[in-house]
């Protein structure tokens, strides 16, 4: 979501006072303090740096999100300076990313309160896997899952998401465990809506909307989201008892594959995570 603008060289142009047209004449408007703070500043810097690497990417979303919660992380200079690029209107609109295949009328009636989904859930198959049309490949990072715990300092009804997967593909990590986490509220049956409280661009709202659920270990859920820059979307199976695939019952992945294709997707498509050997 970081464009090739964030680098050394050209927020060298920027303090420099350069004159440059589109994003970098915005930033030397509006943000020079808040980008010569973060170029001074080693995580910021680095985090600057990956997003660089990722503009020449293909799943170039899902690259910078990772740099973003390795590097970026909880970085007060890095949170600033896209907050003014942000709010000032320098970060051009990315592409959006996947396609958002359900409403909030179209979910199940059964799920209607945070605690039926107290726990972790293991993400065994995704629908955003880097394909065409679906570049970010965000369901195919490794050892994916979602731990759900109520949230003691907030309403009765809000949870907190505690989010936890590696950079990589094909079940192998190439980065460090990285970790975000939301609130989770039920905003309508079977509908969670996810605020994300530590991304480095928000508001990142994210609705899940639950398709199926046969099964008390086992769901298929879509889910929307949006940045102030793009919106983006994606599904999966998940678990909270099994590792692997491999350990669906037969008749609850029927079911799946015929709610998948009731809504537009290929379930034998989506890519296939094995998280047995991931950290609990």
């Amino acid at each position: 979501m970081i464009l090739l603008w964030l680098s050394f060289v050209l927020v060298v142009d920027v303090l420099a006072n350069r004159r440059l047209n589109g994003p970098i004449s915005c930033i030397a408007k509006n943000c020079v303090s808040e980008f010569g703070k973060c170029v001074k500043d080693s995580k910021c810097r680095a985090a600057m740096l990956c997003n660089m690497k990722c503009e020449f990417e293909r799943d170039v979303d899902g690259c910078n999100l990772i740099c973003e919660l390795t590097y970026g992380y909880n970085n007060t200079r890095y949170t600033e300076a896209l907050g003014c690029a942000t709010k000032n209107g320098c970060i051009p609109h990315a592409a959006d990313d996947g396609k958002c295949l359900a409403n909030d009328t179209q979910t199940i009636s059964n799920l209607t309160t945070m605690d039926q989904m107290k726990g972790k859930w293991w993400i065994l198959k995704g629908l955003n896997c880097g394909q065409k049309d679906w570049p970010g490949g965000f369901d195919y990072f490794p050892c994916q899952r979602d731990e759900f715990v109520p949230n003691r300092t907030g309403s009765d009804d809000t949870w907190l998401d505690y989010i936890a997967y590696c950079g990589g593909k094909n079940n192998t990590c190439t980065t460090n465990m990285v970790n975000t986490v939301a609130t989770a509220r039920m905003s309508s049956p079977g509908v969670m809506r996810h605020d994300y409280l530590d991304a480095p661009l928000l508001p990142q709202l994210e609705f899940w909307r639950v398709l199926s659920w046969p099964h008390p270990e086992w769901m298929l859920y879509i889910y929307c989201g949006t940045t102030p820059i793009n919106t983006y979307a994606g599904g999966s199976v998940v678990s909270n008892a099994s590792r692997t695939i491999d350990e669906i019952p037969p008749w609850v992945e029927k079911i799946f594959i015929k709610t998948a294709s009731e809504y537009g997707f290929d379930y034998f498509g989506m890519c296939i995570s094995d998280v047995t050997e991931c950290s609990d």
